[in-house]
C-alpha cells in the first residue's frame, strides 16, 4: 500500500515538472507568436489602404466611430440609402451579403457613411492644395502676359502699363530690364526691397523652424533612447522578479512535498498502531467469549446428563415400586398358602425391598442436590468433583447392593459418556475456538486494509489538490500575460500616434490599457526588443531535486 502511495506521488511529481515546462514552452511560443503577428498586423494596418465600404473598425478609429455612431440615425439618411442602392451595384450585393448575417441594418449604414466621411475628409486637403496650386500658376502667368504686352506694344514699354508686382520673379525681371525712370522707378524699387526683406525673413523663419526641427528631433531620439533603457531595465527587473518567483514557488512545493510525506507517515504510523491495538483487543474479546461459551456449553452438556441419569433413576425407581407392589401381591399369596416358615422369608424380602427403595430415595435426592449445585456454581473442577464423589458414593452405596454388577455396568457407561461428553465439548470449543480466531483476523485485515485505502486516498486527494492549485497560480499569471502583450502593441500604437506632438508631451503621459502599470511584478515575461520579437529565454535551470526525483 505505501509502495502504491509513494508511486502515486512520484508520478503527480513528475506530471507536475511536464506539466510545468509545457506551460513554459507554451508560454513562450505565445508570446512569441503573438508579438510577431501584432507586428504583422501593425504593419498590415499601417500600410494596406481600406477600400471596403463596410469594413471592421481599428482601434485608433474607435473614438471617432462613437462620436459618429452616436449622431447618426437611419431615418435621417433614408433618402441617400435610396440614391445609393438605386446606383451602386457592388453596395446592393453586399448589403444583402452581409445584412443580417454579419451586420445589423443600422450598423451597415453606419459603418457605411462613416468610410464615405472619412473619404471626404482624406480628399479635401488635396483638392485644397490643387487649387491653391492652380491659383499659383495662374497668378504667375498673369504676370508673365502682362510684361509680354508692356513690351510688344510698338516695340516700346511705358511703365504705366506694367501690372502691380505680384511676386519676386516678377519684380527682378521688371528691375533688369529697365533703369531709373524717376518716381515710378523709386517705388518699384522699394517694391523689390520689400520683397528682398520678405523673402529673408522666410528663409530666415525656414531656417529657425529647421532648426526647432532639428532639436525637436534629437530631443526625441534623446527621450527614446532613454525610454529603451528604462524599459530594458524594466523588464529586467521583472524578469528576476518572476524568477525568485518561480524559484519560491519551487521551494515551496518542495517543503509541500516533503511535510506532507512526514504527515503521511506518521499518519500511517498512528493508523498502523491504532489498527493493532484495536486487533489485539478485539481478539482478548473474542478469547473471553469463546471461553464462556465453552464454559457454558459444557455446563448445559453436564446438566442434560445428569437430568437424564435422573429419568433414569426415577425409572428404576418406578419399576422397583412395581416390582415392591407385585411381590406384596406375591407375599399375601404365599401368606395365604404357606401361613407359617414362608412368611418368614417374604417378610425378610420386604424388608430387603423397602430398604433398597429407601436407599433408592436417598440417591435421588442426592442426584437432585447434586443438579442445584452443578446450576448454581457452573464450574467444571465442582462439578467433575461432584460428579466423581457422587459416582464414589454411588458406588458406595450400590456395592451394598444385590445389584452390584448391574450398578457397577451403569456407572462405567456413565462415565464413559460423561468422558465422551468432555471430549465432545471440548473438540467443538477448540473448533469453536479457531474459527472465532481466523475470523478476528480477517476482520482485523479488513479495518486495516479501509484505513490504509482512507489514508491513500486522503494523501493523494491532498497532493492533486496542492498540484492543481500550483498550476491555477501559473495558468493566472500566464493570462496576465497575456493581457500585458495586449496593453504593449496598445502602448506602441498610442507612442506612434502621438510621435508629433512630442514637444508639448512626454512619454510619462503614456498609459497602459485598462490602467495597468508598467512595472507590475506579475504582468509579462518576455523582453520586447527592436525588431518586435521575444529573444529572451526562460531559466531552465532552476530545477530542485527532491528525495524521490527530479521535480
Amino acid at each position: 500500500m505505501w509502495e502504491l502511495l509513494e508511486l502515486a506521488v512520484k508520478s503527480a511529481s513528475a506530471n507536475a515538472a511536464t506539466y510545468a515546462s509545457a506551460v513554459h514552452e507554451k508560454a513562450q511560443t505565445i508570446a512569441a507568436a503573438v508579438q510577431d503577428e501584432a507586428s504583422t498586423l501593425v504593419q498590415r494596418v499601417r500600410s494596406a489602404a481600406r477600400t471596403g465600404p463596410v469594413d471592421d473598425i481599428l482601434y485608433e478609429e474607435l473614438a471617432a466611430y462613437r462620436e459618429f455612431s452616436s449622431a447618426f440615425a437611419l431615418e435621417a439618411v433614408a433618402r441617400d440609402i435610396a440614391r445609393v442602392t438605386s446606383e451602386d451595384a457592388e453596395v446592393c450585393l453586399l448589403h444583402e451579403a452581409v445584412v443580417p448575417l454579419e451586420l445589423s441594418e443600422d450598423e451597415f449604414w453606419c459603418r457605411y457613411f462613416f468610410r464615405q466621411q472619412q473619404v471626404a475628409e482624406q480628399v479635401k486637403p488635396k483638392r485644397v492644395a490643387s487649387d491653391s496650386d492652380k491659383a499659383l500658376e495662374g497668378g504667375e502667368q498673369s504676370c508673365g502676359d502682362s510684361r509680354a504686352d508692356g513690351w510688344t506694344r510698338n516695340g516700346k514699354h511705358s511703365p504705366e502699363d506694367d501690372p502691380p508686382p505680384r511676386s519676386y520673379s516678377c519684380s527682378v525681371d521688371r528691375r533688369g530690364d529697365r533703369g531709373d525712370l524717376g518716381p515710378v522707378a523709386r517705388l518699384l524699387r522699394e517694391a523689390d526691397e520689400a520683397d528682398h526683406s520678405a523673402v529673408a525673413q522666410w528663409q530666415q523663419k525656414a531656417r529657425d523652424l529647421h532648426c526647432q526641427l532639428q532639436e525637436t528631433k534629437q530631443s526625441y531620439d534623446a527621450r527614446e533612447q532613454k525610454a529603451r533603457k528604462e524599459w530594458d531595465k524594466q523588464l529586467q527587473a521583472l524578469c528576476d522578479t518572476y524568477e525568485t518567483r518561480m524559484a519560491a514557488v519551487a521551494a515551496r512545493v518542495d517543503a509541500a512535498w516533503t511535510a506532507g510525506y512526514d504527515e503521511g507517515a506518521r499518519a500511517s504510523d498512528g493508523v498502523g498502531q491504532s489498527v493493532r491495538q484495536q486487533a489485539d483487543q478485539d481478539m482478548a474479546q473474542l478469547r473471553r467469549e469463546m471461553s464462556e461459551r465453552v464454559l457454558d456449553t459444557a455446563a448445559d452438556e453436564r446438566v442434560a446428563a445428569l437430568t437424564n441419569e435422573k429419568e433414569d433413576l426415577q425409572r428404576e425407581l418406578q419399576a422397583a415400586r412395581e416390582r415392591i407392589a407385585e411381590q406384596g401381591k406375591q407375599d399375601e399369596l404365599l401368606a395365604e398358602k404357606t401361613q407359617g416358615a414362608a412368611l418368614a422369608d417374604v417378610t425378610k424380602e420386604r424388608d430387603v425391598w423397602r430398604a433398597r427403595a429407601v436407599k433408592m430415595k436417598k440417591l435421588k435426592d442426592l442426584v437432585q442436590t447434586e443438579l442445584t449445585t452443578l446450576r448454581q456454581q457452573r464450574d467444571v473442577g465442582a462439578e467433575t468433583a461432584s460428579i466423581g464423589s457422587h459416582l464414589s458414593a454411588t458406588v458406595v452405596q450400590f456395592s451394598h447392593s444385590d445389584d452390584h454388577g448391574k450398578l457397577q455396568t451403569r456407572m462405567n457407561e456413565l462415565q464413559v459418556q460423561l468422558a465422551n461428553a468432555l471430549a465432545d465439548s471440548e473438540a467443538r470449543a477448540r473448533e469453536a475456538y479457531e474459527k472465532g480466531v481466523e475470523a478476528g483476523k480477517i476482520e482485523a485485515e479488513q479495518r486495516e486494509k479501509q484505513v490504509r485505502d482512507v489514508a491513500f486516498r486522503e494523501g493523494y486527494k491532498k497532493a492533486q489538490a496542492e498540484v492543481k492549485s500550483e498550476m491555477g497560480v501559473l495558468k493566472a499569471e500566464l493570462g496576465m500575460f497575456r493581457a500585458f502583450h495586449e496593453s504593449a502593441i496598445h502602448c506602441a500604437d498610442h507612442v506612434d500616434g502621438n510621435a508629433e506632438n512630442l514637444l508639448d508631451n512626454s512619454l510619462d503621459d503614456i498609459l497602459l490599457a485598462d490602467g495597468q502599470s508598467l512595472c507590475s511584478p506579475t504582468s509579462s515575461v518576455s523582453v520586447f526588443t527592436d525588431n518586435g520579437k521575444n529573444e529572451f529565454p526562460f531559466g531552465t535551470d532552476s530545477k530542485s531535486n527532491d528525495d524521490w526525483g527530479e521535480w
